[in-house]
Order: structure tokens, then sequence, then C-alpha cells
């Protein structure tokens, strides 16, 4: 048989997962590791593809829920939920660490040195009172080489003009790269999709 957790408890101020199996083996599994290898099927058709899941280092787990007796499913704070932990998946995860983590490594730094000068065009979708503001619901943008990340673009953004300037306000809006949820620090590669959705309403005219 398997081995079985005696213990799954999560440390979130250090982003991590301790797991200590029945058979005496520990792991501690940080939440980026974990999110990186979800065994979901968006993460494993990703990966067959090529394409790296990246910009996880402030990813958290927000909860845990059991899954019979054989598994957990990980509720991660960039929305990622579809991943399901079995215990002999958690096992390889402990096991595999340093190899899988230094591999992906390997493979972020060969991304890069490939597409470094390369031109990156993303794709901008606005929502809301923000797409009436700047009077259009989609761009298609060539980012300068200074801009890599989402605080860098929407600095950018708001340089384009008047309305720009006064439509985006990193406060009140809610970002996702990919449909999944973005932090000012994450990396823009070519090919992203980012959607800029206000929390806010537009103001009415003076009548």
């Amino acid at each position: 048989m398997s081995p079985t957790p005696e213990e799954l408890r999560l440390d979130r101020q250090a982003r991590e997962l301790h797991v200590r199996f029945d058979d005496g083996a520990q792991f501690v599994l940080p939440c980026e590791y974990l999110r990186v290898f979800s065994p979901s099927a968006e993460v494993k058709t990703a990966r067959a593809r090529g394409d790296l899941i990246t910009d996880k280092q402030y990813v958290n787990i927000e909860r845990i829920e059991p899954c019979g007796t054989y598994a957990v499913r990980l509720y991660f704070s960039d929305g990622h939920d579809t991943g399901i932990y079995s215990w002999e998946s958690l096992y390889q995860l402990g096991q595999d660490r340093q190899k899988n983590w230094q591999q992906y490594l390997v493979d972020l730094e060969r991304r890069r040195s490939t597409t470094e000068g390369e031109e990156r065009v993303i794709t901008i979708l606005l929502f809301g009172a923000l797409a009436e503001e700047v009077e259009m619901e989609r761009v298609d943008v060539s980012l300068p080489s200074e801009t890599s990340t989402v605080a860098e673009l929407l600095y950018w953004l708001r340089q384009r003009g008047d309305d720009w300037h006064e439509a985006i306000d990193p406060r009140r809006l809610t970002i996702t790269v990919n449909r999944q949820s973005a932090e000012p620090t994450t990396r823009l590669h070519n090919g992203d999709e980012v959607s800029l959705t206000p929390t806010y309403k537009k103001k009415k005219p003076d009548s």
C-alpha cells in the first residue's frame, strides 16, 4: 500500500505545506512548487505543450479540501483549484522536489535566453467603465523592452493619453493574466492576454 499522510500542516507565513507520512517520510513543499507542478489537466496540458507556469512566487494555499480518503484539493490564492493531489502524487512531489525544481529553473533560463530581444505582443481586454472611458474593449500592443511586469504595463498604459491616464488606477482594477489572478510583479510574455476590470463605475456627467 502507498504511504498515507499522518499530518498536513500549512504554514501560511512561509507559504509551505508540511506533510508527514506514516512510513516516516517528511516533506516541506513550497506553495509555488505545488502550484507549478499541479496535477490538474490544465497544467499537464500546458507542460505537454512546453509551456511553463511562471510568476507564482507569491502564491499561497487558501484552503485544503479532503477528497475521500485518498487525496486533497488545494485552493490557491491565484484562483487555481482544479488540482487533485493524491497521497501518491504528494509523496512523489516530495521525493522529486529537488530534481523537479532544478529542471524547472533550467527550463525558465532556456526560455528567457531564447525570447530575450524578441518582440512581445500582448492582448489587453478592457471591461465595464474602463472600456467606456478609453472607448475600446480590446487592443493588441507591442511592449517596450523596459515593460516586463503588470505594474510596468499599467504605468506605460497611463502614458498613452489623458483618457488612459485617468482611467488606469491600479488601486481600483482587478487584473488577470491568461485568466489567472495577477500580482503587480507578474511578468508578461509574448502572446499573453491581460484583462483589466474596474472596481468602480463610470461617473455620470453633471446635468
